[in-house]
């Protein structure tokens, strides 16, 4: 499924992007990340993530914060969604 977490109130840009960029590859197996979007201050983003549930993410992503961040996992709803990751939409339609 694809899942939006959204990272808000960030207390440290600057660490918590680093920490980010280093723990995307020791994300849960059959876990992915396929876009991310920092806002110009760094104090707030946007990612998009391949994941076998919201809840296993949401927990992932608040223990590797370390209290940096606000994290806020759901499920995209993919039949309403527009701009959805090539990979998925092709994988929608077979």
């Amino acid at each position: 499924m694809l899942v939006i977490a959204q990272h808000t109130n960030i207390t440290d840009p600057q660490a918590f992007w680093a920490k980010a960029e280093a723990v995307v590859g020791a994300a849960p197996a059959g876990t992915s990340v396929y876009s991310v979007f920092p806002s110009q201050d760094g104090k707030t983003g946007t990612c998009v993530w391949e994941a076998s549930s919201t809840e296993e993410l949401q927990k992932f992503l608040d223990d590797q914060s370390e209290g940096l961040a606000n994290n806020f996992c759901y499920e995209v709803n993919e039949a309403a969604g527009i701009g959805l990751p090539q990979r998925k939409t092709e994988a929608a339609l077979n």
